[in-house]
Formats: structure tokens, C-alpha cells, sequence
């Protein structure tokens, strides 16, 4: 099992650059809360994130990684999808077995865990659609990291 913790400034809220995540090894419980939604991931929540990341981004940039675990999360928490991280995933993202997962798809995962809905995080709550290529057609078109193009739905509000 793999834990991480955040290597902070004295206060968060006035650090000015965005604190590195590490990994050690240990187990421990993830959650996530906002506006009164508390959800909670498992090990195998985890696993299945990193093993997505590797499939969808696994040779982007770490950015560009963690911002695909992002769209997962920002799913998960959206009253719009499924609260189930294997539902999100089988839905809308690939799974293929593209070998083993490498730290830095897991490292990108917990990164977005822990930036999560903070000023931190890579990519506002209503980021949920990415590709390679291009931007949807069908979205507001939001960034570009490295080949994939990430979007929001039509009614997003940026936060």
C-alpha cells in the first residue's frame, strides 16, 4: 500500500507555490469532502485511478497526469455521475493493460487527492472531459496540457 502526505508551509492559505506530494509506503484512508458530500476511497479505488492514468496519460507530463486524475475525482464528487470511482472509470475512461503502473501514475493520483477543490489543484471542480487531439465540440473548451484537451459542460461555472 502506498500513503502520501504533503510537504506544507507553515499555513496553507498563504503559501504562494503549490507544495511537492511524496509517496511512502504504508496504508492509510483517503477522503474527500465538500459542501457537506464526504466520500471515501479505498486501496483499490486508488489502484484503479493509477492504472486509468497510465492507460489515458501514461506517456503525458506528471501535470498532464494528475489532471486526468482530476477529471476523475471532479466526477466523483459531481452530483451528475456516479459515486463509485469503478463506475466513473468503466463509463467513460480506458483501463488497458499498458504493463505495470509506475509510480508517477500514482504519485498524480495522490496528488489530485490531495489538492483536490483547493487552490492547488490543477483543474476547477467542473473540468470532466478530456482528449487527445482536440477540444469537444460539445464543451467549453478550458486547457490544453501537453496532447490532451481538457473541457466543461456547457452550463460550467469556473470556480
Amino acid at each position: 500500500m502506498i500513503e502520501f502526505f504533503a510537504a506544507m508551509a507553515a499555513s496553507i492559505m498563504v503559501a504562494t507555490t503549490r507544495p511537492e506530494v511524496y509517496m511512502i509506503e504504508e496504508s492509510c484512508s483517503y477522503s474527500v469532502y465538500d459542501n457537506g458530500i464526504y466520500r471515501e476511497l479505498t486501496q483499490d479505488d486508488i489502484d484503479i485511478m493509477a492504472r486509468c492514468v497510465m492507460s489515458e496519460a501514461g506517456g503525458q507530463s506528471d501535470e498532464c497526469k494528475e489532471a486526468v486524475a482530476t477529471t476523475i475525482l471532479n466526477r466523483w464528487m459531481s452530483p451528475r455521475y456516479s459515486n463509485s470511482i469503478p463506475d466513473i472509470i468503466s463509463n467513460a475512461y480506458s483501463t488497458a493493460d499498458n504493463g505495470p503502473v509506475t509510480n508517477e501514475c500514482y504519485l498524480a493520483v495522490y496528488s489530485a487527492i490531495a489538492w483536490w477543490g483547493s487552490d492547488f489543484a490543477l483543474l476547477p471542480r467542473s473540468i470532466y472531459y478530456f482528449r487527445a487531439g482536440h477540444y469537444h465540440e460539445w464543451a467549453l473548451d478550458y486547457r490544453q496540457i501537453d496532447d490532451l484537451y481538457f473541457s466543461a459542460p456547457m452550463d460550467a461555472v469556473f470556480d
